[in-house]
């Protein structure tokens, strides 16, 4: 595997633990579902042009509640930029990404997944 694609992989693989990890923070209403019941994967596709790229990124709901609400983290090790997002929220500091739930997408069913998707700009190698 090349070098890029295991950053890229290692990186959405932080996220998938993240994700997890966020999924099983306990719930404060009394009438909500156990936090065992709530899990995600992370998946990811990569178009890229030599200076940039598209990524599409899907979150699917493996647990047997809904997952009402979501944010995904994740960090590149070199200087990708994001351009634009669309279906999600996307934000950078740094090397950090961060997208959100849009407005008229938050809840995500057992066993359904939502795509959201990002260009990026870089230069030298997309590690």
């Amino acid at each position: 595997m090349p070098r890029a694609a295991r950053a890229r992989t290692a990186a959405f693989a932080a996220a998938t633990a993240a994700c997890t990890a966020l999924a099983v923070l306990p719930l404060t209403a009394s009438a909500a579902p156990t936090a065992s019941s709530l899990s995600c994967g992370v998946s990811y596709a990569v178009n890229d042009w030599g200076s940039g790229f598209t990524a599409n990124v899907t979150i699917t709901d493996t647990g047997t509640t809904p997952i009402n609400g979501w944010t995904l983290g994740y960090a590149y090790t070199g200087n990708q930029t994001l351009q634009n997002g669309w279906n999600g929220t996307w934000t950078q500091t740094g090397q950090s990404v961060t997208v959100t739930n849009p407005a008229y997408a938050p809840t995500i069913n057992p066993g359904a997944g939502y795509t959201t998707s990002a260009n990026f700009s870089y230069t030298g190698p997309n590690t």
